[in-house]
């Protein structure tokens, strides 16, 4: 009967290790796709409270703020205020967004669809969120793994090199003894 060598059983360990690879490259792309799918929603969602709301102070919106690092934008639920020149300029709104509707004088007529988008924005944050959360700690994790694994596995590496030259010398002169008894 035949029994797979090690190094049978290490080559199909690491098939199934490539595997699970490229299963997690994809688990990234479809992250990174349902985050790009998120912000279009929102980006949609804000056309349509553009349209939905007259251009006067309390319209809302949604904006893309740039926060923490300059190459990462952060959607916002932003009120526009006028100023005494006549121009608009964006508040951040936080909590309770379907309180923050206007319900009064032209703002009366879209003001349901303006509500009912407002709920939509709301659980597209929240999922945007989530998902983003979750693609951080991801990657946070593996970053983590290979920078504290890698210099342990180099050492384990240098290490047993180093034993497999002393037993390499120990043998070597364990022969020579051998030889010298048995020559003399």
């Amino acid at each position: 009967m035949d029994c797979p060598s090690n190094q049978d059983r290490i080559d199909e360990h690491r098939l199934w290790l490539a595997g699970i690879a490229e299963e997690g490259r994809a688990l990234f792309a479809d992250l990174g796709n349902l985050l790009s799918e998120v912000d279009a929603l929102l980006l949609k969602s804000d056309d349509v409270l553009y349209y939905a709301q007259p251009p006067m102070d309390g319209k809302l919106g949604v904006r893309f703020w740039r926060r923490q690092r300059y190459d990462k934008v952060e959607p916002v639920v932003v009120v526009w205020h006028k100023n005494q020149k006549g121009r608009f300029w964006p508040e951040q709104v936080t909590g309770y967004l379907t309180r923050r509707v206007c319900r009064r004088g032209t703002f009366k007529v879209n003001a349901e669809v303006t509500a009912e988008t407002v709920v939509v924005v709301d659980k597209l944050l929240a999922m945007r969120k989530s998902l983003t959360l979750l693609l951080y700690r991801t990657r946070q994790s593996v970053h983590s793994l290979k920078t504290h694994h890698r210099p342990v596995l180099n050492y384990q590496k240098k290490r047993l090199a180093e034993l497999q030259a002393e037993s390499k010398k120990n043998l070597n002169s364990l022969y020579e003894q051998q030889d010298e008894h048995e020559t003399a």
